[in-house]
């Protein structure tokens, strides 16, 4: 075991009980909204006239970009260390530094998924598949997206705080990965490939 994956061991047995049930069920909660959103875009899918598949896309991506689990009452260590600020005997931020210093690798994470958000938002290029093409992609994202959501809701309850961090950034990966990125601008898919490089040292 290196001294890193021991850092993180250490890190994660601290985190009490109630921090981690808090933050299974705030993620619990995005996953269910994504469901709920799913299902939603899934039935208004078929009526999209051909104009408007882009902007569906973009509906759509940020959608799913919303209810994944970033915000700080997702994560075990920000409730249990962060209510006062002052981070003190966080596990986190000893093995990655403080979340809001700014070299910190949830900091770079979060920078890049704004950015990745704020692009899509401003996405104004002309639909880059043929209609019936975009809403195959479409449907597949739709699809495939719902059933991460439900794994990960699935895992949630069994998943020690080790676990739960593991498969936070597992879920944050697919996710991005299943935006409708063939539909959207070229600059988006190097945004996605940039937070998901950042990622990385997200845990």
């Amino acid at each position: 075991m290196t001294n890193r994956s021991e850092g993180l061991e250490a890190a994660a047995s601290a985190i009490n009980p109630e921090s981690l049930q808090a933050a299974k069920a705030a993620v619990a909660v995005g996953c269910e909204e994504h469901l709920r959103w799913a299902e939603i875009f899934s039935r208004r899918l078929d009526t999209v006239d051909p104009p408007d598949l882009h902007k569906f896309a973009r509906a759509l991506a940020l959608t799913m970009l919303g209810h994944l689990p970033t915000r700080p009452g997702t994560c075990p260590f920000c409730l249990q260390y962060g209510s006062d600020r002052s981070c003190r005997g966080c596990g986190y931020a000893l093995t990655h530094v403080r979340c809001d210093s700014d070299d910190s690798a949830f900091s770079q994470f979060i920078e890049a998924f704004q950015e990745l958000g704020s692009v899509i938002y401003q996405d104004s290029d002309e639909l880059r598949r043929p209609p019936t093409e975009a809403k195959g992609l479409l449907r597949i994202s739709l699809l495939a997206s719902a059933e991460a959501a439900k794994q990960m809701r699935s895992d949630l309850s069994s998943a020690s705080a080790l676990q739960f961090m593991e498969r936070k950034v597992v879920y944050l990966d697919r996710m991005i990965g299943l935006l409708p990125l063939a539909i959207l601008s070229e600059e988006t898919g190097e945004r996605c490939r940039d937070v998901q490089k950042k990622l990385k040292d997200y845990w």
